[in-house]
């Protein structure tokens, strides 16, 4: 601090001798408007005693307009950006996408840099973090009703598979990143947002009580019924318009940067809309927990096609 408070006084030093150089040069100005030249004495002079009058004036003025407001000067001086504001985009990850086995395009996805462990993870999953953790290969399953959004269904383990457990980014499935959710400051609020799926959109069915052997005797357990899976962090969505209802389940990652096609067509892709969804039979039966009710609401929305990410990476 010390060297830069010299530094601006040798600039401010700089400045008055300029402003000294220009008053010099106004001293003629000054004399013709007297009409009177007087020639040179061995004593001072009109002239001379007009010259130093006039000098002292101006650097006194100058003093000190440059004395009453030099925090002014310096401010002014200081809100020149000492660096550049960190980019949103802390790195960019892109998927190929391929519809039964065609290539359409590839999708390059913007990475929020706020620092959030849900972003992290999303960077971890599309470069690949180990065996069974990797958005390659992975499905997209899941076209919204009214195709506001598309979803990935992520991978299967949250800890890989294999003898060696691997811990992604958030820790193990998503509840540790619920806080992040809660308190995110990003919306759903246009077309390209990307975002993790963190709690289910739906409270979760009643779980089923099953008689099993234990130590010799039976006992009662609780299983959640067949069809029904949690959300472990890893399934994403892209949204194809603002979807503010997904601010309350989903944590936002990114944004499409290029493919904003490729998501249109996977859209537009015709799904299975079973019949039997408004049938009162089936509301019921999903209410209570009932296994088949479960699993058949598993299959809407699905795509006919199998739309899979062949490939996919972190960009340089």
């Amino acid at each position: 601090h010390g060297s830069s408070m010299v530094s601006r006084r040798n600039r401010l030093s700089t400045r008055l001798g300029l402003r000294t150089s220009v008053a010099n040069r106004c001293i003629p100005r000054v004399e013709a408007a007297t009409g009177k030249q007087e020639p040179s004495r061995g004593v001072k002079s009109r002239r001379d005693t007009l010259r130093e009058t006039t000098k002292s004036l101006v650097i006194s003025g100058l003093l000190s307009s440059a004395l009453s407001a030099p925090e002014r000067v310096l401010a002014d001086e200081d809100q020149a950006p000492d660096r550049v504001p960190p980019s949103p985009i802390v790195k960019k990850v892109y998927f190929d996408v391929a519809v039964n086995e065609e290539d359409i395009g590839r999708i390059v996805i913007g990475v929020y840099n706020d620092g959030s462990q849900g972003q992290e993870r999303f960077m971890q999953l599309a470069e690949g973090a180990g065996a069974g953790l990797d958005y390659r290969r992975s499905l997209f399953s899941f076209v919204s009703p009214d195709k506001s959004f598309i979803k990935n269904g992520g991978v299967g383990s949250i800890t890989g598979y294999g003898s060696k457990e691997i811990s992604l980014a958030g820790g193990k499935g998503s509840r540790e990143l619920t806080k992040e959710v809660d308190s995110q400051k990003r919306s759903h609020d246009r077309p390209g947002i990307v975002s993790l799926v963190i709690r289910s959109p739906e409270p979760p069915p009643a779980p089923e009580k099953k008689l099993v052997a234990e130590s010799g005797r039976l006992v009662t357990v609780e299983e959640m019924p067949k069809g029904y899976v949690e959300p472990n962090g890893s399934e994403f969505v892209i949204t194809t318009q603002p979807v503010p209802y997904l601010d309350k389940t989903n944590l936002v990652v990114g944004e499409v940067l290029e493919g904003i096609e490729v998501i249109s067509k996977i859209s537009n892709l015709p799904t299975s809309k079973p019949k039997g969804k408004d049938d009162p039979f089936f509301k019921i039966g999903k209410s209570i927990g009932d296994s088949r009710a479960v699993f058949m609401a598993t299959r809407f929305g699905r795509p006919f096609a199998r739309v899979q990410i062949v490939d996919s990476g972190v960009l340089s």
